[in-house]
């Protein structure tokens, strides 16, 4: 009961405390894939962006992609309930899972959110790293559901960086934040391990650090 009570006001708070930075960033956006001049337009994406990067998400699909739905895929672990509450109280699903724990059925289940027009979200070095190491299950994702793959990511002038794994990014209010929305990729037929390992790989240098 504690820990569902826990779980309640770390969402309400999390996600006040998102909107609330969020509104404050002066934000330039650069838009490479025509998706957010076309927020409405058909078919699925899938979004990639590094696990340090989770913060502002929310808020900027919300604010630049009104309109489309998504699920974010998060982590089975109770620090992973938590973000689910934060999803959702921004609007968003979410499929829980990883490399570790229900990893086949979230595949699965990310699969049929694409067929059925959701759009999905994914940290590719998430839940555990290493930091800015793409795991292949993101392009494997891409080419069995033939849908493109987006990398996007931010960089805040002014911001807090914490003491985990990841150096999870909180932005300091007023800062400058750049958003980079990156050209789509394609994977779709391509299940070699030679293929999918370069994707991997052009993924990572598109994110950036």
């Amino acid at each position: 009961m504690l820990k569902q009570l826990r779980n309640v006001l770390v969402g309400w708070v999390g996600a006040l405390l998102i909107r609330v930075i969020g509104s404050t960033l002066r934000i330039r956006v650069e838009d490479e894939s025509g998706l957010i001049s076309e927020p409405r337009s058909p078919g699925s994406i899938i979004f990639a962006f590094w696990h340090n990067r989770m913060f502002l998400m929310p808020y900027l699909y919300n604010r630049y992609l009104p309109g489309r739905r998504v699920v974010c895929l998060v982590s089975a672990s109770q620090d992973g309930e938590m973000i689910a509450r934060v999803l959702n109280r921004f609007g968003l699903g979410s499929v829980r899972g990883s490399s570790s724990r229900r990893g086949k059925e979230a595949f699965r289940e990310l699969t049929e959110n694409l067929k059925d027009a959701w759009d999905v979200a994914i940290t590719p070095d998430g839940p555990r790293g290493p930091r800015y190491q793409a795991h292949v299950g993101v392009i494997g994702l891409a080419a069995l559901s033939g849908q493109n793959l987006i990398p996007v990511t931010y960089h805040v002038q002014w911001k807090i960086e914490l003491a985990s794994w990841d150096r999870f990014i909180i932005p300091i209010p007023f800062s400058p934040c750049h958003l980079h929305l990156g050209k789509p990729m394609t994977f779709a037929g391509q299940t070699k391990d030679e293929l999918l390992e370069a994707g991997r790989s052009d993924l990572e240098k598109q994110l950036g650090t």
